[in-house]
């Protein structure tokens, strides 16, 4: 840049404030990756489902389950390559603070219905001859230090259930914090009342096309029976639970949006001054013969070079601790605690954004000055 020497001269006149100014704009930055990185963990369940996939659960609530023998019933609709049972045990690792999700399925229909799961082909053989084992994700065993062929036990306050597991392997992919095991071991051990019965049923249709359809066949099925059914694809089963979360969601973009304005303002109260400062000087840049588009870019580059610096920093720090410290591991449902790059991306063009929109109106003003004006300018 012509005029980059000059520009980094000015920023360096008062490096107190210029530091300030660019610790700001790290601080702002940091959060505004953290709050956006937040919400992008709220809307992965929607955004990562499988277009195939479909969850059947009772048509009044999910607090209701559904028996068991509407597995073979729903295997008959046309469409339906793959059913199984899904159902949440609720179990306690020796303390609450342990607890972690827990899930009994059809291990025979799993590795199909849930391709995004990865583990050698020997664990997948193991978990599914092996009536008490079980398959944990790799967070899990980060966590807690689980090892192929422990035993484990579980107790569920739910159904007052103790279960004790062996793990058969330990898988990769999708939620890497939940453990499954074989729900013929877990309704062979409930008490009477919840023998089985099913919280909800995973159903693998032919194709994306087929979806609507099977949805609509399953729950025409048991419209007059005592368990109705509600049967919608993963994706939407997931935005009902993101639907829960909106004022929070709400909330959150309100927060990123007061970091902003408040930044804007630390910004243009900077360059104001700055601005302000040099007023006489652009009286006498005017009289060397400095045009006004010149003199505005000064202050304009000025203020892009601190966003620049202050917005890189924040995005640099964000990344490196995130990428470090695996915060998905100590936070509920949360896959991951990564930045995406598009997160990174757009606070990088709105530090830029506030940097222009901070100097706009002191660079207009005082480029406009004739050089009376500015050389009588007592600022």
């Amino acid at each position: 840049m012509k005029f980059g020497k000059l520009i980094l001269k000015n920023i360096l006149r008062n490096k107190r404030r210029s530091l300030l100014t660019i610790s700001s704009l790290v601080v702002s930055l940091f959060l505004i990756i953290t709050l956006a990185t937040i919400l992008t963990e709220f809307s992965r369940g929607s955004k990562e489902a499988n277009p195939s996939r479909l969850v059947t659960r009772h048509g009044v609530s999910l607090v209701f389950d559904l028996p068991v023998a509407y597995q073979q019933r729903i295997a008959t609709v046309s469409g339906v390559r793959r059913v199984m049972p899904f159902s949440w045990f609720g179990g306690i690792y020796k303390e609450e603070k342990n607890f972690f999700a827990n899930f009994a399925v059809d291990a025979n229909q799993m590795r199909e219905i849930m391709p995004e799961l990865k583990m050698p082909d020997a664990q997948w053989q193991q978990f599914i001859s092996d009536r008490q084992g079980a398959i944990l994700g790799q967070k899990l065993v980060t966590l807690h230090g689980f090892t192929p062929g422990q035993r484990i036990t579980l107790k569920s306050p739910i159904y007052n259930v103790d279960l004790e597991f062996i793990i058969s392997g330990i898988c990769t992919g999708g939620d890497e914090k939940t453990m499954y095991f074989h729900y013929d071991y877990l309704s062979e051990s409930m008490p009477e009342w919840a023998k089985d019965r099913v919280g909800t049923y995973f159903i693998l249709a032919n194709g994306p096309a087929d979806v609507p359809r099977v949805s609509q066949a399953v729950d025409a099925l048991f419209i007059n029976t005592d368990a109705p059914t509600k049967t919608e694809s993963e994706r939407e089963f997931a935005l009902s639970f993101q639907t829960m979360m909106g004022s929070v969601e709400q909330f959150m973009y309100g927060i990123m949006g007061a970091i902003s304005f408040s930044l804007l303002l630390v910004m243009a109260n900077t360059m104001a001054m700055s601005v302000r400062e040099r007023t006489r000087e652009v009286g006498t840049l005017k009289a060397l013969g400095f045009q006004r588009r010149t003199i505005a870019w000064l202050f304009v580059g000025e203020s892009l070079l601190l966003s620049l610096i202050g917005g890189g920093l924040g995005i640099l720090l964000a990344t490196m601790i995130f990428k470090s410290v695996d915060l998905s591991l100590y936070i509920p449902n949360f896959v991951s605690f990564i930045p995406a790059t598009e997160t990174l991306t757009v606070a990088f063009l709105l530090a830029l954004g506030i940097g222009i929109a901070s100097v706009i109106y002191s660079a207009y003003r005082v480029s406009g000055m004739t050089i009376a004006e500015a050389l009588r300018s007592t600022e």
